[in-house]
């Protein structure tokens, strides 16, 4: 019983302790100039510091949502660029309809990835949720980017370019000769393109883009140049060196594409 009563009356005293300072603390302030000043001073300092960490962070929530907002904007842009327009001929007048939308866009963030392996991977913050499915392009703003290979309700997992497994369909602009792209690690930033015929009338600096020949990517995204060039004795084919339009260890915001005729194209290949 007496513990309990000891430790009541030491909070007692503790707590009338705290009061009196405040007290003195009030009267000196109140009543002495110096001192007046300097307490104005510090508040000063640290309400301007309170409001500093307060504006940044409104500004960082501005930013971010700014960037969401940039993010679907380009997402809006490049999707229009994909989707072709169609047109109706009717008995006697031609009719422009609406265009016919074949792909949509989907923005997402690459939050985990690595470029210095032989099968390379990259994570992005959407998932299932979002309609990202397996077996969707990724891009970004510059060029292909990877396939999607995994995907769960929040996540999913790209098999980019630079990884040995990776396939693409790619054409040589104006040239009309198409090939697949084969990366050979460990150079992040170039790229094999393999399965162009040794009488192909190609040079350095010539433009790669998508094919279109499958579901996952629409024909004439830029993908990169022609870098160098060489005939293998004894093959039909050349040795082709791509160098990559886009720095795949910089990139961070992309496009996962949905191709909303998929499934068509696909039941007349059967």
């Amino acid at each position: 019983m007496r513990n309990p009563l000891l430790a009541n009356n030491k909070l007692y005293i503790f707590v009338l302790f705290i009061i009196l300072e405040i007290i003195s603390f009030v009267l000196i302030v109140n009543y002495n100039n110096k001192q007046k000043d300097i307490f104005l001073y510090s508040s000063n300092l640290f309400s301007g510091y309170i409001n500093s960490k307060y504006t940044n962070w409104l500004n960082y929530l501005k930013l971010k949502n700014a960037n969401e907002q940039l993010k679907k904007d380009n997402a809006y842009i490049l999707q229009h660029s994909f989707n072709k327009n169609t047109h109706n001929v009717g008995n006697s007048n031609e009719k422009d309809t609406l265009p016919e939308k074949e792909f949509n866009l989907i923005p997402a963030t690459i939050c985990n990835k690595s470029i210095d392996k032989r099968n390379n991977r990259m994570t992005l913050d959407q998932g299932s949720s979002a309609g990202i499915k397996k077996d969707m392009g990724v891009i970004d703003a510059y060029g292909i980017v990877g396939v999607v290979r995994k995907v769960n309700s929040n996540y999913a997992s790209v098999v980019p370019l630079i990884n040995t497994i990776s396939r693409v369909s790619v054409l040589i602009k104006n040239k009309g000769y198409f090939g697949i792209l084969e990366w050979e690690p460990y150079d992040y930033r170039k790229i094999k393109l393999t399965s162009i015929p040794k009488h192909a009338n190609i040079e350095n600096g010539d433009t790669i883009i998508t094919s279109g020949f499958s579901t996952i990517f629409p024909k004439g995204i830029f993908v990169g140049t022609i870098e160098e060039i060489q005939l293998v004795r004894g093959s039909n084919y050349f040795d082709i060196t791509v160098h990559l339009n886009n720095d795949l260890a910089l990139v961070e915001n992309v496009y996962v594409i949905e191709n909303l005729k998929k499934y068509q194209k696909e039941e007349v290949e059967k």
